[in-house]
Order: C-alpha cells, then sequence, then structure tokens
C-alpha cells in the first residue's frame, strides 16, 4: 500500500456493506493510490494484540469513515475506541449511518459517545460525496 489508507470502521454484521464501500473507495480513488482498511480483509489473523494494530491503522490512516448502524449502537464498543483514536490522533473522520437517522442516534443518546453525537453525521446514501472528499484529502496530502 504505497499511497494514503483510509480506516473503514463498521459493526461485524455490517461487514458486507463495508466491503462495497472499501470496493468503491479504492476503485474510485485508484488514481491517487488510496486504500482502504477494512477488519475482515486486512487484519491480520496473526496478530496478538489486535487493539494495538487496530490503534496504529488508524493513527496510519488519511482518514476514518465510520459506518454506524443500529447493530453499532447495540454493542459497538470496538468502534467507540475506534472512534476515540481517530479523534486522539486527530485523523479527518467521517460518519455514515445506515439504517439509522441523526434523529434516531440522538433517541438513542444512552451508550452513544458523545463524540459521535457532536460529529457531522451523513446518510450513507452520501457515500460518493464523502469519497470526493477524501480524495480531495489525498491529492493535498501528496502536495509539495
Amino acid at each position: 500500500m504505497g499511497g494514503a489508507s483510509v480506516f473503514i470502521s463498521y459493526s461485524g454484521h455490517d461487514a458486507f456493506e463495508a466491503s462495497l464501500l472499501q470496493y468503491a473507495i479504492e476503485t474510485m480513488l485508484a488514481a491517487q493510490a488510496v486504500s482502504a482498511w477494512t477488519y475482515q480483509r486486512d487484519q491480520s489473523r496473526a496478530e496478538k494484540d489486535v487493539a494495538a494494530a487496530l490503534k496504529q491503522s488508524v493513527r496510519d490512516s488519511l482518514a476514518t469513515v465510520f459506518l454506524v448502524s443500529p447493530t453499532t449502537l447495540e454493542g459497538g464498543a470496538a468502534q467507540w475506541m475506534e472512534l476515540a483514536y481517530a479523534d486522539a490522533f486527530e485523523v479527518k473522520t467521517f460518519i455514515l449511518l445506515h439504517h439509522l437517522d441523526y434523529q434516531e442516534l440522538k433517541r438513542r443518546e444512552r451508550g452513544v459517545p458523545p463524540l459521535l453525537l457532536a460529529s457531522q453525521c451523513n446518510s450513507a446514501l452520501e457515500w460518493k460525496r464523502i469519497v470526493e472528499e477524501i480524495r480531495t484529502l489525498a491529492v493535498e496530502a501528496h502536495r509539495p
């Protein structure tokens, strides 16, 4: 992976959708040599310290995309940690709400990190706009 990397965070239940997003990002941003990291495809199964590996993957990313669904809200501790890493490392973060809207997210405020509620949340239908914003980041990152 010689270019920039985008970290995609998702619930295991949403692995199929994440793989489609990964494919779209890599296809649409091939000219910028952008790769998209997902746990299902890219996490080494031999890794002993998975939490440290995830933290490093977030740190090394140009951007993070959080695919947040009702499944995430039911048990998204790992995703919440990845969101905290992105915030701590000041990695540009995009939130995509999948089968969920912002009003429902606010109604479920209990158990939802304040960082997520304070973030700009986008409908998953807006994924193309997010990819274009990532393209801009990748181009800017390669400018001298």
